[in-house]
């Protein structure tokens, strides 16, 4: 059993919890993390979905997943690319890129640049079946394909990726 908090419209918590899959009442949020991974070859992790997932099997995407109950959204994305993926992430290289709202949900973006190569990744059976790394024209067509993203979220990805040089040249010091 999977426990969520609940947060209001603003964004703030409620105090209360439900199970994930609950139905949430008009006003009502969850809490989702996502974590785009980027290497010093400035080469990104994408990882395809289980085929027995409930949700989208088989497709490629980014690390993410739900925050717990408790959890912050930055906690909540280490643990899932430490759980999906196996790679403990340095919360010094993690940055809050920025929210995106969905009906009763709430992602908060994030991206992390640090020293990972595949062959230091772990899939989780039950998550992921594969992983590979891509270029960021690669990631930015893969979101823009993607029909459960938002156009905001698409602009917003995109507009990082495009503009990052700041974030890689920190990375790659």
């Amino acid at each position: 059993m999977e426990w969520m908090d609940i947060y209001d419209a603003a964004g703030n918590k409620t105090g209360r919890q439900a199970e994930r899959r609950t139905a949430l009442k008009d006003g009502e949020f969850f809490l989702c993390a996502h974590i785009i991974l980027e290497n010093t070859a400035q080469q990104f992790l994408i990882q395809q979905r289980s085929d027995s997932k409930e949700s989208r099997p088989g497709q490629w995407d980014i690390t993410a997943g739900a925050v717990d109950a408790g959890e912050t959204s930055l906690i909540g994305a280490l643990r899932e690319a430490k759980e999906e993926v196996g790679l403990t992430v340095p919360s010094r290289a993690v940055r809050f890129l920025f929210r995106d709202q969905r009906p009763h949900c709430f992602h908060d973006i994030y991206y992390a640049c640090f020293p990972f190569s595949l062959k230091e990744c772990t899939m989780q059976a039950s998550e992921v079946q594969a992983l590979r790394l891509v270029s960021d024209q690669e990631l930015i067509a893969l979101m823009q394909q993607q029909c459960h993203r938002t156009s905001f979220y698409k602009t917003q990805l995109t507009n990082f990726l495009e503009n990052r040089t700041k974030f890689v040249t920190s990375c790659l010091q």
